[in-house]
C-alpha cells in the first residue's frame, strides 16, 4: 500500500476545518504517492461524481506538492467546490441567497487561489493609509485658517515636508528590497512586506491621530509641530505604500486579478478617505478643543485597519525566479544589492552620468514613459488638491457649513460615480485570460480608452472651470465629469508598473534579480517630487496672489466665559461673520489664480499623461512575450496559436510524470542512470484510463520533465557556461549525457 500524502496548508485562515479532510475522502477521491508519481485514484462509481474543472484543480494542487507535503490549502479547498456530487445539485437550489453569495466570496479564483473576500482584505492594507493621508494633507488648512498661523512661514514649512516625501519613498523601497527588518521579522514567516506594514502602519496612525493637538498656538511651538508631526505620517505612509505596491505585484502575476484588486482598494481608498475627511470638514467649521480630543481617538482607531492585511502581505514571499544563474554570473540578489533609485535614473537617462562611457547602453524607454505619466499625473493631482478647498471658499465665496455642504455635494457625485464606473471597469477590463488573447485586442481597447478619456478630462476641465461662470451647479457638473475622466486610468497605470517589473524581473538585464521596492520607490518619488514641486509653487502663488488670513476664533475668543471655546451662540456668530469679511477682504487676482490654476494648467499636465501614455512600449508582441515569460517562470505552459486561441478548453490539465531512475557506473566514472520503460507505460496507461472514465470533454497534456528526472549535475550543464578548455570538455560530456535522456524519454505532448 503506497504511503498517503500528508496535507499541510498555509496560514492562519487557510487551516481546514474540522471534517473537511474526511469529506474529501467520502467523495471517493484518494491522493496517494506510486513511485514518485502523483497519482489521483477514484474508487468505482466516483469518477462520474468529478467534473473536468475539479480534476484541474485538484491536479494543480497535487503539482505544488514537494515532499509528501501539499502546500496551499486554498487549491484544495477549492476543490470541495467543484467535486460536488450530482446529488447535492438539490441543496444548492435550495440554498438561500446569501449561502450563494458567501460561496462567491470565500471561493477561490485567479491564479493567486485567493478569494474576492481575500483580495478585499488585501485591499484594505489602503484604507488606513487614505484615511491618515487625508488627514495630513489638509492639515497645512486647519492650521492656517483656525490656528492663525503664517501663510508664509507655513508655505515654506510644507514646500520642505513636500520634499520629505519623495525622499522617504525611495529610501523605503530600498530598504524593503534588503529585508533589513529579517532578523525581527523572518522571512520565511513574514514574507518580505508584511513587516514594514505592520510596523509603519502603526507609526503613521499615532502621528497623524496628533497632527491637531499642537502643544502651543504661538509662533514657533506650532510651525515645529506641523514639521515633525506630519514628517513622521509621510514616513509610515510611504512604507505603506512601498510595501502595497510590491506585494500587490508578487501575490498576484497576471493584469485581471491585478484589475480586481485594484477596483477593490477603489473602494476601500473611498472609505478611508470618506472616513479622514470626516475631522477635516467638522475642524474647519468648529476646531473647539472638545472636538480635536475626541479625533485624536477616531484618528488613531480607522488609522489601524490596514492591520487586518497583514496576513495576506505574508504571501508575499519572493518574486518568480525564471533562471538559475550560472556560476560565473553575479547576481544581485533580493537581499543583497538591488540597486538604488539613482541607478534607475541612469537607466532612464543615461546621459545625465558624469562621463559616457563608449559602450553606454540606450536608454529604457518603458521607465521613462511611465516616470513621464507619473510625473505629469502627481503635477495634477498637486495643482487641483492645492486649489480646490480654496476655489470653494474664495471664487464661489462660500464659509462654514454652506461651504461643507458643498464640498460633501460634490464628493457624494463623485463617489456614486466612481463606484459605478469601477464596478463596470473592473467586469470589463478583467473579463477573460489575457494569455488567450494572443491578438492583444483587450490590451489595446484598456489604452485606447484610458487616452481618450484623459483628452476627454482635459477639455471638460478647460470648459466647466476655466470658461464657464462659476457655479455651485458647475462644480458639481465638474465632479461628475472629472470621474469619468479619471476613473479608468489606475487600472492601466497599476497593470503598466507591474508589467515594467515583471519585464525586469524576467529579461531584465540581471534576470531573476528582485527589485520591486525599488522601482516601485522611484516611480512613486517621481509623482511625489512633481506634486511637491507643484504643490509648493501654487501654495506659494497663493500669498503672491493676495491671499490673507486671520485667526477668527481667536478674535472671538473674549466673548466666551469657558476655558473651551465652543463655537455656539454669540461665539459661533462672530467667528462666521469674520470669516465672512476674510473672504470678502480676498483680492480678484486670488480668484483668477485659482480658475487659473484649475483650468488651464491641470488640463495641459493631462494632455502629457495621454501622451506619455500612449508611447508606453511595453504592449502587442512586447507584451504577449512577457505573458509567456511570466506563465514560464511559474511552471505553466501557453502553446497555442491565433486558431486555438477560440477552442473551446475546460479548464487547465497538466500531469507531470517524474522518473524514478537508477543508478549505476559507467568506465569514465560517471553517473548514469537507467530507467523502468514497462514501469512507466503502466504508469501513463493508468492514467489515461483515469481521465478517459470522466465523462464530458477534456483536454489533458502529460508532460515528461527531463530536468527532474536527470541528475543534479547534469541539469546544471543546460545553464553552465564554459569558462577554460576542461570545463567545456565536461560540458560537451554532460550535453552527450542529456542528449541520451532526451532519446529515452522524449519531450512529448499528448491531446486526451
Amino acid at each position: 500500500m503506497p504511503p498517503p500524502l500528508r496535507v499541510a496548508w498555509v496560514g492562519d485562515a487557510d487551516e481546514p476545518q474540522a471534517g473537511e479532510l474526511e469529506r474529501v475522502l467520502e467523495r471517493g477521491v484518494l491522493i496517494h504517492f506510486f513511485d514518485a508519481h502523483i497519482l489521483v485514484g477514484c474508487p468505482s462509481g466516483a469518477g462520474a461524481r468529478l467534473d473536468a474543472l475539479g480534476i484541474a484543480g485538484l491536479l494543480d494542487a497535487v503539482l505544488a506538492t514537494s515532499g509528501g507535503c501539499l502546500e496551499g490549502w486554498p487549491e484544495l479547498r477549492r476543490l470541495l467546490h467543484a467535486m460536488e456530487p450530482e446529488v447535492s445539485k438539490e441543496a444548492h437550489v435550495r440554498e438561500g441567497c446569501f449561502g450563494r453569495l458567501r460561496r462567491k466570496l470565500t471561493e477561490p479564483h485567479g491564479h493567486s487561489g485567493h478569494s474576492l473576500f481575500r483580495k478585499f482584505r488585501f485591499a484594505l492594507s489602503l484604507f488606513s493609509l487614505f484615511h491618515i493621508l487625508a488627514i495630513i494633507g489638509s492639515a497645512k488648512d486647519v492650521y492656517l485658517e483656525k490656528f492663525g498661523a503664517d501663510a508664509t512661514i507655513m508655505g515654506l514649512l510644507f514646500s520642505v515636508i513636500s520634499f520629505w516625501s519623495p525622499l522617504t519613498e525611495c529610501l523605503v523601497g530600498h530598504l524593503q528590497d534588503r529585508e533589513v527588518l529579517k532578523r525581527c521579522f523572518p522571512v520565511e514567516r513574514w514574507g518580505r512586506r508584511a513587516p514594514f506594514l505592520a510596523t509603519h502602519c502603526v507609526i503613521a496612525a499615532v502621528a497623524a491621530s496628533a497632527v491637531y493637538m499642537p502643544p502651543s498656538n504661538a509662533t514657533g511651538p506650532l510651525e515645529v509641530w506641523f514639521v515633525l508631526v506630519l514628517m513622521l505620517s509621510y514616513w509610515g505612509a510611504s512604507s505603506c505604500v512601498i510595501a502595497f505596491e510590491a506585494a500587490r505585484q508578487e501575490i498576484y502575476p497576471f493584469k485581471e486579478e491585478r484589475i480586481v484588486v485594484e477596483g477593490l482598494c477603489k473602494y476601500t481608498m473611498m472609505m478611508g478617505g470618506g472616513c479622514g475627511a470626516i475631522p477635516v470638514l467638522v475642524l474647519m467649521a468648529d476646531a473647539s478643543m472638545l472636538h480635536r480630543l475626541l479625533f485624536v481617538f477616531y484618528i488613531l482607531l480607522f488609522g489601524l485597519v490596514s492591520l487586518e492585511a497583514v496576513p495576506i502581505f505574508r504571501d508575499a514571499k519572493a518574486a518568480p525566479l525564471p533562471e538559475v544563474p550560472s556560476e560565473g554570473q553575479e547576481v544581485q540578489s533580493s537581499t543583497g544589492e538591488a540597486g538604488g533609485v539613482l541607478q534607475i535614473l541612469c537607466e532612464v537617462m543615461p546621459r545625465c552620468g558624469c562621463c559616457r562611457r563608449k559602450d553606454q547602453r540606450p536608454p529604457k524607454m518603458a521607465f521613462r514613459h511611465l516616470m513621464a505619466v507619473k510625473f505629469w499625473n502627481g503635477a495634477y493631482g498637486a495643482s487641483i488638491g492645492s486649489t480646490l478647498f480654496y476655489y470653494v471658499t474664495y471664487v464661489l465665496r462660500l464659509g462654514g457649513w454652506e461651504r461643507m455642504q458643498v464640498i460633501v455635494g460634490g464628493g457624494l457625485l463623485a463617489g456614486v460615480t466612481e463606484v459605478t464606473l469601477n464596478w463596470i471597469y473592473m467586469r470589463v477590463f478583467s473579463a477573460g485570460d489575457v494569455r488567450l488573447d494572443m491578438t492583444g485586442k483587450k490590451d489595446r481597447k484598456l489604452l485606447r480608452y484610458v487616452v481618450f478619456s484623459r483628452f476627454f478630462n482635459a477639455i471638460a476641465t478647460f470648459g466647466i472651470i476655466g470658461w464657464a461662470e462659476p457655479s455651485i451647479f458647475m462644480v458639481f457638473l465638474w465632479a461628475v465629469t472629472t470621474r469619468f475622466g479619471l476613473a479608468s486610468f489606475s487600472f492601466w497605470r497599476v497593470s503598466a508598473q507591474c508589467w515594467l517589473v515583471d519585464e525586469d524581473c524576467i529579461f531584465g538585464e540581471v534576470p531573476g534579480r528582485r527589485r520591486q521596492g525599488v522601482i516601485f520607490g522611484a516611480l512613486a518619488m517621481t509623482q511625489n517630487f512633481a506634486g511637491a514641486v507643484f504643490s509648493s509653487l501654487t501654495f506659494l502663488g497663493l500669498g503672491l496672489a493676495g491671499l490673507q488670513t486671520v485667526n477668527c476664533e481667536d478674535q472671538c475668543k473674549h466673548l466666551s466665559t469657558k476655558q473651551i471655546v465652543d463655537s455656539t451662540g454669540a461665539v459661533g456668530e462672530c467667528i462666521e461673520t469674520c470669516f465672512l469679511g476674510v473672504i470678502a477682504m480676498q483680492p480678484d487676482s486670488l480668484r483668477w489664480y485659482v480658475r487659473a490654476v484649475i483650468g488651464f494648467w491641470a488640463p495641459l499636465c493631462e494632455l502629457f499623461v495621454a501622451f506619455h501614455a500612449w508611447k508606453f512600449p511595453i504592449k502587442g508582441a512586447r507584451l504577449r512575450r512577457l505573458y509567456a515569460g511570466i506563465s514560464q517562470s511559474r511552471g505553466e505552459e501557453i502553446n497555442l496559436t491565433l486558431e486555438d486561441a477560440g477552442a473551446p478548453h475546460t479548464g487547465k490539465s497538466k500531469i507531470v510524470l517524474s522518473v524514478e531512475a537508477t543508478k549505476s557506473n559507467n568506465s569514465n566514472k560517471m553517473r548514469r542512470q537507467n530507467t523502468d520503460g514497462e514501469g512507466l507505460l503502466w504508469r501513463l496507461a493508468h492514467t489515461t484510463a483515469l481521465v478517459d472514465s470522466w465523462p464530458g470533454a477534456k483536454s489533458l497534456s502529460v508532460l515528461f520533465d527531463i530536468n527532474e528526472a536527470a541528475p543534479l549535475d547534469m541539469r546544471r550543464s543546460h545553464r553552465s557556461t564554459a569558462h577554460s578548455a576542461g570545463e567545456g570538455e565536461t560540458s560537451v560530456d554532460l550535453s552527450k549525457q542529456v542528449s541520451d535522456w532526451a532519446g529515452i524519454i522524449p519531450s512529448t505532448r499528448i491531446s486526451l
